[in-house]
């Protein structure tokens, strides 16, 4: 059986401990020649773990901040030495864990499940209140070294206590490294509008050409609103490209496009909503002569707020995900996927999230599931499933994460563009219309209300690894500077997807390649560096710049961009 080699980081405040746990281990360490002093190699039972020491609280957290390490391992036990130091120890090991748990991204925190801390003292009462407050820190384990106590007094009981000591490290180590089963993968997307659907397949598309596994070979894919558009795509095998090509219009071929025109106002309720302004017409004047309700501006708008109905119909919109999903080679069936698919929408009357896809609910058609969870009001009416309405998912959930894990992903990948703008200034929303600010203060309910999930999660389930990718704030002014169901700035926001997501894999990076190294997956960021370096040298955005085996520009693209051009240049006399 071919031995596998962990690495650890071995924090040591004092040098000595460190030594005298590499020689103590005595029958399996194997020192690295002329560097007894700086590290060394443990050899476990199954395993080699590495051990790369360091003396200094901040160096520690540089160094779990730039590589990775399988272990970080505290070394806070009182040995008889010149050189002992109680209150050193302590102060070191209080500013390490402090530093670490101040990380503000969670994503980036070293996770306190694969910290080790090592006690062992003849102090009683000092070893019981280390335990105790390493236990308010949730660190992975507390491992005390009995032979160190004033109990362990003759040789052959701390022989056998240091045994004991050291076979709770290998079960320690071998529980955290090697005993955990890989998990599922999930996608997990948001919603976000037609804007959020483009930044969505950009984040995608980097993601795609970072691993060495296609997207589509993951798991499970969760989608609410315009994510479930998106999901449901990938789960139906279409490529990223594929769906970039096709939704941005650059295949002619494609029957479909994100864009409300004319056709899609909802003129058939127009007379429903005629007649239900009647009737509440007739309700108010009623009223008024019972003298149960008073005759004022308030009261007639709201009485007459009952002829408004949805802007849009979004049958067109489902018959023609219908069209696309049962095609050949395609479903619109859940449960006859190759992978599964989960839609997160909200049943309207009972205001609860819904999960299609899951037993029970699987029998819906996709493209009605996925008509539902895009149900935004005011712009789209609610739809009947089984005798009762459902609408948009993000009204109950930002995203079904918890769901991912319940169905036992440990990789998820959260995509959220529906995120507010953040501006320092004063009286900057109050400049803009209602329907910006009702916008901006939705999606900061929905953003607050997933970071706050996102956390707890986090802190219940140590084992899942969750990378969460949102707009930059200059992507939220690109994104905010039009109505999110209009399709204009196709190129812009997927490209500017496609750089930001980059830059967050780059911070990510040192971590990542570990966590994706357990499910098999490689991380390279070369491929995608060269495309990112063709965006920046480009003089306009141009999907065809990331897209793999993109089609010529069109006539009338090759128009505009010579129109551009000539825009550009200074025809004033010399």
């Amino acid at each position: 059986m071919t031995r596998v080699r962990r690495t650890a980081l071995f924090f040591a405040p004092l040098r000595h401990t460190f030594t005298e746990l590499c020689t103590s281990f005595h029958g399996g360490v194997r020192q690295r020649p002329k560097a007894a002093d700086s590290d060394c190699v443990l050899s476990g039972p199954l395993f080699d773990l590495s051990l790369a020491v360091t003396e200094s609280a901040r160096e520690c957290l540089e160094l779990i901040g730039e590589s990775y390490y399988n272990l970080v391992i505290l070394d806070c036990r009182h040995l008889l030495h010149a050189g002992a130091d109680v209150e050193r120890q302590e102060r070191a090991l209080t500013e390490f864990l402090d530093g670490l748990a101040a990380q503000r991204d969670p994503e980036r925190r070293y996770p306190f499940r694969r910290v080790v801390v090592l006690v062992g003292d003849a102090d009683e009462e000092r070893v019981d209140r280390l335990i105790f407050q390493m236990g308010q820190r949730h660190v992975g384990a507390c491992l005390r070294d009995f032979s160190l106590s004033l109990g362990a007094a003759d040789e052959v009981t701390a022989h056998a206590a240091r045994d004991r000591f050291r076979e709770a490290f290998w079960r320690f180590c071998h529980d955290v490294l090697l005993k955990r089963k890989r998990g599922a993968t999930a996608i997990n997307s948001a919603g976000g509008g037609i804007s959020g659907i483009y930044y969505e397949l950009g984040v995608l598309k980097c993601l795609h050409d970072a691993m060495d596994r296609d997207i589509r070979d993951f798991d499970l894919f969760y989608g609410i609103s315009g994510g479930a558009v998106v999901t449901g795509f990938l789960a139906n095998g279409y490529s990223v490209d594929e769906i970039l090509l096709n939704l941005g219009a650059l295949d002619s071929d494609w029957p479909y496009r994100l864009r409300l025109s004319w056709r899609h106002l909802n003129v058939g309720e127009v007379p429903k909503r005629v007649l239900l302004a009647q009737k509440e017409l007739v309700r108010y004047l009623g009223r008024t002569l019972l003298r149960t309700d008073d005759l004022s501006v308030a009261s007639i708008l709201g009485t007459s707020g009952v002829a408004f109905g949805p802007l849009f119909d979004n049958r067109p919109f489902e018959a023609y995900l219908r069209y696309l999903f049962t095609r050949p080679g395609r479903s619109n069936d859940f449960r006859s996927l190759p992978v599964r698919l989960f839609v997160g929408a909200t049943d309207q009357d009972r205001r609860e999230p819904v999960l299609f896809g899951e037993p029970g609910l699987d029998d819906i058609p996709i493209s009605k599931a996925i008509q539902a969870s895009a149900a935004m009001h005011p712009f789209f009416p609610s739809v009947e499933i089984k005798g009762r309405r459902y609408t948009d998912g993000i009204v109950t959930r930002t995203s079904n994460l918890g769901s991912a894990i319940a169905a036992g992903a440990d990789l998820v990948f959260v995509i959220d563009p529906f995120v507010p703008l953040i501006s320092d200034e004063p009286a900057f929303n109050a400049g803009h219309g209602n329907l910006w600010v009702a916008e901006q203060d939705y999606k900061t309910l929905s953003f607050t209300r997933f970071e706050q999930a996102r956390d707890v999660i986090m802190r219940v389930n140590p084992h899942v690894n969750i990378y969460t990718f949102v707009p930059s704030n200059r992507m939220r002014h690109l994104m905010s500077n039009q109505n999110p169901f209009v399709s204009r700035n196709f190129h812009p926001i997927v490209c500017e997807a496609y750089r930001s997501t980059w830059r967050r894999l780059k911070q990510l990076e040192y971590k990542m390649q570990g966590e994706l190294a357990s499910h098999e997956i490689r991380l390279d960021l070369g491929p995608v560096e060269e495309k990112v370096k063709r965006l920046r040298s480009a003089r306009r955005a141009d999907v065809r710049l990331v897209v793999d085996n993109a089609p010529p520009r069109g006539p009338l693209e090759r128009l505009e961009e010579l129109v551009d051009s000539l825009a550009e240049l200074d025809l004033r006399p010399a």
